[in-house]
């Protein structure tokens, strides 16, 4: 072969060379590189998901979330508040394996080794609302229930005068928050109301028919009945049911937990005297805000526990603008 004819040839073999290495990417390289970034999922296992107070938990949850560009995923039972109907959505979250999760843990002892479970397949738990016994989460985001507890008394012994017979209809013991609201309520009637006699807590279950009965006996039993704190929605509504079935209502005072749409309706027609309202809306914001910080590594300075605040929320006040955040929106 003519040496011109080599020539062209090794020049042509160079070129195409050139540009091979240059369509693989093996020319110069791009100084800087794009990745595609990562889409965080938290999940977020309600007390019990039918709930107001968790259904707006969880606008306040996806609203952060949608800012941070994270997928929150909101699960629970809507048939009851309790470990038995809990866990099972925990250990479907688990197996899906999100980047974290929150949780509402329905009692103090019996979710702990769920939660743990959690942990140890290397999710990072945040409680929201209640809380366990054994400091495992990485935080926890909530009311202050015995200053919840404490504010009940108060409003419930300006309603009544501060004198005569009060009861109180609850849960079941072992939950945090509503432990909490009773210790602060039994604390704040001894210290500061010697002429209110305290009958204690009777527990429903988180049935409202049971804590309709309940209230039905307790005003059979004691005529002279001033008032009744209920220590939760579901409780309250069985309260006020009774109240209002007996032709009780403005008699027997009631002071209530939370603050959703049946209870301020109360509220406002009479039958409630006041709401002890708390801020699902931001206790679900913060607990993504958080978790997201510490996903993305950023776990300096995260504190043990949150508050966010409360209101006692009453006819007077119920329409001003700086309630409005406690307003349950489900």
């Amino acid at each position: 072969m003519p040496r011109r004819m080599l020539f062209v040839l090794a020049a042509l073999t160079v070129g195409l060379a050139f540009l091979v290495a240059s369509a693989s990417g093996g020319g110069a390289a791009p100084s800087t590189h794009q990745s595609a970034k990562k889409t965080y999922t938290i999940y977020l296992v309600a007390g019990i998901a039918s709930d107001a107070f968790y259904l707006t938990m969880k606008k306040g949850a996806q609203a952060a979330g949608k800012k941070l560009g994270v997928k929150v995923v909101f699960t629970g039972s809507t048939a009851s508040f309790s470990p038995n109907t809990q866990i099972p959505f925990l250990n479907g979250a688990i197996a899906r394996h999100p980047d974290a999760i929150l949780i509402a843990p329905t009692d103090k002892t019996a979710l702990i080794a769920p939660i743990q479970r959690a942990i140890s397949a290397g999710i990072p738990v945040i409680t929201v609302d209640t809380f366990i016994a054994k400091p495992i989460a990485v935080t926890n985001v909530s009311t202050d229930n015995v200053a919840g507890g404490k504010a009940a008394a108060d409003a419930l012994a300006k309603a009544i005068g501060s004198s005569g017979d009060v009861g109180a209809i609850s849960v079941n013991p072992g939950i945090s928050t509503t432990d909490q609201r009773a210790q602060g309520f039994a604390a704040q009637l001894k210290a500061k109301y010697p002429n209110i006699n305290y009958l204690g807590i009777q527990y429903c279950n988180d049935d409202q028919t049971k804590a309709s009965n309940e209230t039905s006996a307790l005003m059979n039993g004691h005529p002279n009945l001033k008032g009744i704190f209920a220590m939760n929605v579901v409780s309250g509504n069985g309260v006020t049911s009774a109240v209002t079935a007996a032709g009780k209502s403005g008699q027997v005072k009631l002071v209530e937990f939370d603050a959703g749409p049946p209870q301020v309706q109360a509220l406002k027609a009479g039958t409630i005297d006041a709401l002890v309202a708390q801020y699902p809306y931001g206790i679900g914001q913060l607990g993504v805000q958080l978790a997201y910080k510490y996903i993305t590594g950023h776990r300096t300075g995260i504190k043990k526990h949150y508050g966010t605040g409360s209101a006692v929320v009453t006819k007077a006040n119920v329409n001003s603008p700086a309630i409005k955040k406690y307003l349950y929106t489900p």
